[in-house]
């Protein structure tokens, strides 16, 4: 049989080139060899993944008129990056959980994670390397690349030698921030911080896992957590404060931190936070809030005393049904104002003098250039003293003046907002607007417009 009449096979490439299909029309004269097949697959291309056995089948058993895959590709293996295990909470919220009763549990509470000697605090699981793969047409398909991590930075911990096991060097608490593991001593009281522990003053965290007793000043540069009820005592914190019992202060009591405080109730205290404040209860309390102030739970209220928070108060209930006298106010007084009107105007004046001691200063040293002035003439000196004296008292101001400034925009559309009752008694502050509550609102919350203070109902 002529070669002209002879009926070839067809070949038809899958997606990507991955696979290749044969169809073999019923032949004129001989059979397909394997041979032949083979070549019309080199002609197409495909030299990769060719299924010998495949095409011995469709020869032997003659296969017509079908499609048979007779080659595939070898897909790429894709790399797995190297990754890290962290045997600890890394977040800490600080926020306590709300029961389905409508109830607040302080104990969900945790922005201090506590490890131990030894305790394993992170593993590093190394990256696996992808496979290249190919097309049947022998065309190569590259894997994706895996990164290895760095090494973890920080301190308190050890490293294996093949950096892939963190242990921690000594009972303390962990934090991480920035990819950076940090891990530092701990003051743990065990029962009760009574006169038999005596006064602390840390630098650090603190955390007692019993009562703070009468008469106790607790310091620390970290937070002080407490599981136990807080007596009439001293809390000053450089960062959070978490008093999981609350504090029955006897009137005698002050509590102080430069970040948030969460607590269960606050009686008969004085309270200061530079962040936010979340509680349940505030009664016959003076409390002062950078922030926010968020009175959580079924039981939630502020009862009598004087409460100011800067960023807005959301309570339940504002005072109660004996009408006791409560105040609450948000935003800022008159005496910011002016503080501010001041600080602008000692800035502005010290300024201009800090100017004309620099230019003081460039003409001694023009004249010292042209020998016309001694080298440490004693006019230069005090000049310098001058500048550096100054200068130092003018960056305060401007810090002072940039944080009331952000002070007033924080307090910007500052309301208070009860979900529940106001009652007769309590006074509502907005900057310098007063509203005296005369009569029992409910769901309400207090604006300021137009310089008055306005009650929008909230149902």
């Amino acid at each position: 049989m002529d070669d002209i009449s002879r009926v070839i096979p067809r070949i038809r490439m899958g997606m990507n080139d991955m696979e290749a299909f044969l169809y073999l029309p019923i032949p004129v004269g001989d059979n397909y060899t394997v041979e032949e097949l083979e070549g019309a697959l080199r002609d197409k291309g495909v030299v990769q993944g060719v299924n010998s056995e495949a095409l011995e089948r469709m020869v032997r058993e003659r296969t017509y008129n079908r499609e048979v895959l007779v080659a595939e590709g070898v897909a790429a293996k894709e790399g797995k990056d190297g990754y890290y295990d962290f045997h600890f909470n890394r977040n800490l919220d600080g926020k306590p959980m709300v029961k389905e009763d409508g109830s607040v549990d302080y104990w969900s509470v945790n922005r201090v994670e506590i490890v131990k000697q030894g305790q394993v605090v992170a593993e590093y699981h190394p990256a696996i390397m992808g496979e290249n793969g190919v097309t049947v047409k022998g065309k190569p398909i590259m894997a994706k690349r895996a990164r290895e991590l760095p090494p973890l930075k920080g301190k308190g911990f050890t490293r294996s030698e093949d950096n892939r096991v963190y242990t921690s060097d000594f009972d303390g608490k962990i934090e991480m921030k920035n990819d950076r593991i940090t891990i530092s001593k701990v003051y743990e009281i065990a029962g009760n911080a009574d006169l038999s522990v005596g006064n602390i003053d840390f630098n650090g965290d603190v955390l007692v896992h019993g009562n703070v007793c009468v008469g106790i000043t607790i310091k620390a540069t970290g937070t002080i957590t407490v599981d136990g009820v807080v007596e009439s005592a001293t809390l000053w914190a450089g960062k959070d404060i978490i008093l999981r019992g609350g504090m029955l202060g006897g009137s005698k009591s002050s509590v102080f931190t430069k970040g948030n405080i969460t607590a269960k109730f606050f009686e008969y205290a004085v309270v200061e936070a530079w962040g936010e404040i979340s509680a349940q209860v505030f009664m016959n309390c003076d409390v002062t809030c950078r922030k926010r102030i968020i009175l959580d739970g079924k039981d939630a209220g502020i009862i009598g005393g004087k409460v100011h928070a800067i960023q807005g108060i959301e309570v339940g209930d504002l005072g109660n049904d004996v009408e006791i006298r409560t105040e609450v106010r948000v935003g800022n007084d008159v005496e910011v104002l002016r503080r501010i009107k001041a600080l602008q105007k000692e800035v502005s004046d010290m300024s201009m003098m800090l100017d004309k001691v620099e230019k003081g200063l460039q003409e001694l040293e023009r004249l010292a250039a042209a020998q016309a002035l001694e080298k440490n003439d004693p006019r230069k000196m005090q000049l310098l003293r001058v500048k550096i004296r100054d200068s130092a008292t003018l960056g305060g101001k401007q810090a002072e003046l940039g944080q009331l400034e952000q002070q007033l925009e924080d307090a910007r559309n500052a309301s208070i907002r009860a979900l529940r009752s106001v009652y007769p008694g309590v006074m509502v502050i907005i900057d310098e607007a007063r509203k005296f509550v005369r009569s029992q609102e409910s769901h309400v919350e207090y604006r300021k417009e137009k310089g008055e203070v306005v009650s929008m109902y909230t149902f």
